[in-house]
């Protein structure tokens, strides 16, 4: 029976196997006959029409809205009225391909483009349109197209652009659903214990192990149960002979003491000792006792048996000294009982355990190839699978083939340092659902010429030109201490390192021989305090002490110069507080002012807390001396102007013009000048470079690099009025103002051009 039983099963495997074969067979055979009519790319190879690209609103250099584009395009043709010769057809007249004729292009179009992209933040967005005309699009077709960018001597794949027809997405979506039914035929491994099993034989075979299970419980508990009922009857045994022990006991000592009592009474009648005769009779009582235990309950296995041996505590000694029956054996020395009897009972695990043995063979079988052949079946249903996941696709959409289809394709890429252009291509082809590929020759290529801020870079600057004077002067303030405010002479020792800087700069001149110390002039000033001539001689007397003082470190001549009140340097501190509520007034009798005494006795009188304000924190201001160095130089006779070719300087413009900003930013960084504000805008710091620029005098340069600035930072207005600025100062720079997209969108959004174009 067993070996029926397996070739039946080996037969039915084989048969599902062969029915697999033929049913692929056929299905290869229909695939064959289709094959052999009309493939769907049949019309791509009579015409030229293929995807291209062209740059985002290419209008040439010409139109104020366009980019900055360089176009060139060459066309050859071949009019269709000019005579044939034989075999030959145009092939826009064509329907069908027929491969003995000639077939004749009327028209070649060869277009090569530039565009100027913008480099910023070390990117460039290159911008352009895929273009899918008509011609090369089909409801049954899927247009695959890869640009490709060119870098130098490497070529980059870029995102993929899938366009799909409503056919050919059908065609997908049917295949996927085909396959998804496939796979809701296959069957979990986990699901054959409720799906693949034989139930007539596994309902027998449960219940056989259940029967069994009963049995072998029900056999454990008889087995307990008889033992408790001789262990009762043990129990009962022992009862009724420590029952007996305790009469012999009670019997035995009233026996013993009444033999004790007669011979006492004995004793005493005929005159004979009787003392001890209790003790006898009880020692005689114990022994005979202690006999009886030893005999009846057989305790000789005890080390001592006494007339107290407590016979309920020693029972289970007793009973475990007893015979056990050899069935009983295993129970009594585990200590069993009913509650220790565990019912087997039939689980989950025992159903799935048995259920293996009962499956149905040859539908697992076939499960089991579908699982193996999962991948396959993939393979030979989904001729087009759907891509895994978003890596490598820019976009994969459905569209309806009725007109021509523009994808607007952005792509921002790092710029190498030294890049100076890069190239884009676009490869293409198309895939229709009879799986049939047509292939299109290349695009044109798209040439994106890389336009700095770099390029603004001022070269001339790494020639220093410096001019000499002949006569110049360096000067500085102090502001000593007097023990009173009437007091001038210069008391040195509250005054310590007060003119240590005037002494030092002396010193620093004098060392050196281009230079020679004309004079110092010392000018002394005091506050407004009394009256003005009393003033004019304390700074005199002032001056004329520090010039004692610092005759003897300085050898050059002092000249000194009182200045007296400091009127001028009044004004200025009262312009500055905001805690003078008249200080309007004030500074408006201070300006019209004839007689200055009369003046501050005004102010005084009419703003008593203002007046005390300047007194107690202006006017110690005002007790300053202010010292002028004047030099000549020696080795000029008059003033000119001095050149210095700067290498660092030049060094660091050529890594800037190469895109090496932060290693031209640190020798820049020295100097503060146009190019290092320019290369703070290239690497993105741009408050840092209006910073450098606001300290520059104005040119056109600084204000083109301003207005680039102010565009960032969204002020249309300053960057509107600093690009005019730029144009008017010089108009050359109209030409650069669509290569620098913040410039180019401030003037489409403002509508600039018509004013920039005057200049």
């Amino acid at each position: 029976m067993k070996k029926s039983a397996k070739s039946n099963i080996s037969s039915s495997v084989l048969l599902l196997l062969l029915l697999l074969i033929a049913i692929f067979a056929m299905f290869v055979s229909c695939s064959s006959n289709k094959m052999r009519g009309k493939i769907e790319i049949e019309r791509l190879f009579m015409q030229t029409t293929k995807p291209e690209i062209d740059f985002v609103n290419s209008g040439g250099l010409q139109g104020q809205g366009g980019p900055r584009t360089i176009s060139e395009e060459v066309s050859f043709t071949n009019p269709e009225d000019q005579s044939l010769e034989e075999n030959e057809v145009f092939a826009s007249k064509a329907t069908k391909l027929d491969t003995s004729k000639v077939y004749k292009l009327s028209e070649v179009v060869i277009k090569v483009k530039s565009y100027f992209a913008p480099e910023r933040d070390g990117k460039v967005n290159l911008d352009f349109n895929i273009i899918a005309p008509i011609d090369v699009l089909d409801p049954n077709w899927r247009l695959v197209l890869v640009p490709k960018l060119i870098d130098g001597d490497s070529i980059c794949r870029l995102d993929t652009v899938i366009l799909v027809g409503e056919g050919f997405k059908d065609k997908q979506t049917g295949d996927y659903e085909a396959y998804e039914d496939f796979l809701s035929t296959i069957v979990d491994p986990s699901a054959y214990d409720s799906l693949f099993v034989n139930w007539k034989s596994l309902y027998k075979e449960i219940h056989k192990v259940q029967r069994r299970n009963y049995e072998d419980y029900r056999n454990q508990y008889e087995l307990v149960r008889n033992y408790e009922n001789w262990k009762k009857m043990n129990e009962m045994e022992f009862l009724s002979m420590e029952a007996l022990a305790m009469r012999h006991k009670k019997h035995m000592y009233s026996k013993y003491w009444r033999k004790a009592e007669n011979q006492v009474i004995k004793n005493k009648e005929s005159g004979k000792i009787w003392d001890g005769i209790h003790e006898k009779y009880d020692q005689k009582y114990k022994k005979d006792y202690v006999n009886f235990l030893k005999d009846v309950f057989s305790l000789h296995w005890l080390d001592s048996v006494t007339i107290d041996l407590n016979l309920h505590a020693q029972k289970d000694s007793i009973l475990k000294r007893s015979h056990v029956p050899r069935k009983y054996r295993e129970i009594h020395a585990k200590k069993l009982t009913l509650n220790d009897m565990k019912a087997q009972a039939f689980t989950r695990e025992d159903s799935a355990r048995i259920a293996k043995h009962h499956y149905l063979i040859d539908e697992i079988v076939l499960n089991e190839l579908n699982i193996n052949r999962k991948d396959d079946i993939f393979k030979e249903t989904v001729e087009f699978p759907y891509r895994s996941g978003p890596e490598g696709l820019k976009i994969d959409t459905t569209i309806t083939a009725e007109n021509d289809v523009i994808y607007h394709y952005r792509q921002p890429w790092m710029v190498r340092p030294g890049m100076k252009n890069l190239k884009i291509v676009l490869e293409s082809k198309a895939e229709a659902i009879d799986r049939s590929v047509f292939v299109f020759p290349t695009s044109d290529t798209l040439t994106y010429f890389i336009a700095s801020l770099s390029q603004l870079a001022d070269g001339d600057l790494a020639t220093d030109r410096r001019k000499l004077h002949k006569y110049l002067f360096d000067k500085g303030s102090v502001q000593p201490d007097y023990k009173t405010r009437k007091s001038y002479q210069f008391d040195e020792s509250i005054n310590q390192g007060v003119f240590d800087k005037l002494v030092e700069a002396y010193n620093t001149y004098a060392a050196k021989p281009e230079y020679s110390v004309d004079s110092i002039i010392i000018q002394c000033s005091v506050d407004l305090q009394g009256d003005w001539e009393s003033n004019y001689e304390q700074s005199l007397r002032r001056g004329n002490a520090i010039s004692a003082f610092l005759k003897n470190k300085i050898a050059a001549p002092l000249v000194v110069k009182p200045k007296g009140e400091d009127w001028s340097a009044l004004v200025k501190e009262i312009q500055l507080r905001n805690d003078l509520p008249n200080k309007a007034a004030i500074l408006d009798t201070l300006t019209n002012a004839v007689y200055p005494d009369k003046s501050e006795e005004t102010i005084k009188k009419i703003y008593p807390e203002d007046y005390r304000i300047i007194r107690d924190e202006i006017y110690p201001k005002l007790n300053r001396i202010d010292y002028f160095i004047e030099l000549c130089r020696t080795d000029i006779e008059k003033d000119t102007i001095q050149v210095t070719y700067r290498e660092d300087y030049a060094d660091a413009i050529r890594l800037l013009k190469n895109g090496e900003y932060m290693d031209a930013l640190e020798i820049l960084a020295a100097y503060g000048d146009y190019n290092t504000a320019l290369c703070l805008v290239c690497l993105g710091y741009n408050d840092k470079a209006l910073t450098v620029l606001d300290k520059l005098p104005e040119s056109p340069q600084n204000e083109y690099l301003s207005a680039i600035i102010f565009s960032r930072k969204k002020d249309d207005k300053e960057a509107a009025k600093r690009l005019i600025n730029a144009c008017k100062l010089n108009p050359d720079l109209y030409n650069r103002i669509r290569l620098d997209s913040e410039v180019s969108e401030l003037a489409d959004r403002v509508n600039l051009w018509p004013r920039l174009s005057k200049y």
